[in-house]
């Protein structure tokens, strides 16, 4: 498996309007070295590719529900704390809880006055899970002025600090230990029960905290497996953005790659059961057309094979002529003469193959 595509994340981005979406695109994008992002108007490209340390993360922003279902990776879910959990996000979340998909949420605007960390939380819980599975990894730290200025990482204790010029990550004090400790033994104790390590339980069994090391291994792998969603904060404090950096660390860490996701379920034209797949350069071309953007032509999602200048579109129609832009290594711009159909299943026009799309709950 090449090295890029194990460094590499494709990240779908959803949340209801005015959750903050746009917001926090852009302020991953500039928390790192990026390809596209938001304009000042608002206006942005629907794949804004970000280079966080040594792994490029690729943000899939306006997908239709059907494609959010299966073109990403994984999902950063996006709720405004102010504005409440809109209720189209249960729906969605329960067809990627059958679907085994990865998600991170991400609360966001929590310095508004009426933002509150705790109760978006609780209402999460009580919306969307009814049980262990919802982690919550952060809780803010407010500045001398009780502007938003930081958070603290309940899995490794270290506050992160927006305040100054540069961010910088330092361990609690004792009285931010006594602060978070209740919270902490939530997510240790829930953490434990989720996890396949078999250590975390046996420390708690023993009335002793597991090592950070153990618990970050843990989180991670929960999260890459989809048996646990983190919960983080973002908002703004009198700097800027706080909380990107915090965030693209998990995007990197708790997230799976490429080279870790299955195949989507192909058959022939003719309906035709196919063998699976393997995920790789090197296999059968299966990718889908994600998303249409007037500037650059349909955006494509390579899960395996190499994208050329000649496809079968849904098994049939062949479209040759094609200029093809790689953005990363698993998607690409495409434009050719005949517009490709956001949901279009492309294919080696010598072996023609058609995407299983899964059924989608209306958004």
């Amino acid at each position: 498996m090449p090295a890029t595509w194990k460094h590499e994340r494709v990240v779908g981005v959803v949340g209801s309007a005015g959750s903050g979406r746009s917001s926090l695109i852009t302020a991953l994008a500039q928390a790192g070295a990026h390809a596209s992002a938001p304009d000042a108007s608002g206006s942005h490209d629907p794949l804004a590719v970000i280079d966080w340390r040594g792994t490029h993360v690729a943000l899939l922003d306006d997908l239709q529900v059907e494609q959010a279902l299966l073109v990403p990776d994984a999902l950063l879910v996006v709720v405004s704390s102010p504005d409440g959990v809109d209720t189209a996000l249960g729906a969605l979340w329960q067809r990627c809880e059958e679907l085994r998909i990865p998600r991170i949420v991400v609360i966001t605007k929590l310095d508004h006055e009426h933002a509150d960390m705790d109760e978006t939380v609780a209402v999460l819980r009580r919306v969307l899970s009814d049980g262990p599975e919802l982690l919550r990894l952060t809780m803010p730290v407010l500045d001398d002025d009780a502007t938003l200025g930081g958070f603290i990482d309940l899995a490794t204790t270290e506050i992160w600090n927006w305040t100054g010029p540069d961010v910088t990550r330092h361990a609690c004090d004792p009285e931010h230990l006594a602060l978070i400790g209740e919270t902490r033994d939530e997510l240790i104790a829930d953490l434990a029960m989720l996890s396949e390590d078999p250590r975390l339980a046996a420390s708690l069994q023993v009335g002793m905290h597991p090592g950070i090391a153990q618990i970050t291994e843990a989180l991670a792998a929960t999260s890459r497996t989809a048996h646990a969603q983190l919960i983080v904060g973002s908002g703004r404090g009198a700097r800027g953005p706080v909380g990107a950096e915090l965030i693209l660390d998990l995007l990197v860490s708790a997230l799976p790659s490429p080279a870790e996701r299955h195949v989507p379920v192909v058959m022939r034209p003719d309906g035709a059961a196919m063998l699976p797949v393997q995920t790789g350069p090197d296999s059968a071309l299966v990718a889908t057309v994600a998303a249409d953007d007037p500037g650059h032509g349909a955006l494509v999602r390579v899960f395996a094979g190499a994208l050329g200048d000649a496809v079968s579109v849904d098994g049939v129609l062949p479209a040759v002529g094609i200029t093809v832009t790689m953005a990363t290594a698993q998607l690409a711009w495409a434009r050719s003469a005949s517009p490709l159909a956001v949901g279009s299943s492309l294919s080696a026009p010598d072996n023609p193959l058609v995407i299983a799309v899964p059924d989608a709950e209306p958004a």
